[in-house]
């Protein structure tokens, strides 16, 4: 069975428990997992993680990424998203009671 390790990204030839090359557990297998086609991509928290990782005092804090007073958030982390969620008019977050 073909088997691919999610967290560094290696091929290994056998049906192994851990990744060879990271040691990693996270080893995705499948009969036809090198010639799958289509793949889903949850990114919605992609540019807050992105904007964390560039700035590592907001680690802790809820993150929202989005337009000015007219926009719409575009992302925010999984910490904001209790009141928060991607396409929110960006006002309503900001607002003192949100």
């Amino acid at each position: 069975m073909e088997a691919l390790c999610r967290d560094c990204g290696s091929r290994p030839d056998a049906d192994p428990q851990a990744c060879p090359a990271c040691g990693s557990s996270r080893i995705v297998r499948h009969r036809e997992l090198h010639d799958l086609a289509i793949a889903h991509l949850d990114c919605d928290a992609f540019y807050a993680a992105i904007e964390k990782r560039d700035r590592p005092e907001l680690r802790d804090r809820p993150v929202i990424v989005g337009g000015h007073h007219r926009g719409e958030v575009a992302a925010c982390c999984y910490l904001a998203r209790s009141s928060v969620h991607s396409a929110m008019p960006i006002d309503r977050p900001l607002r003192s009671d949100h």
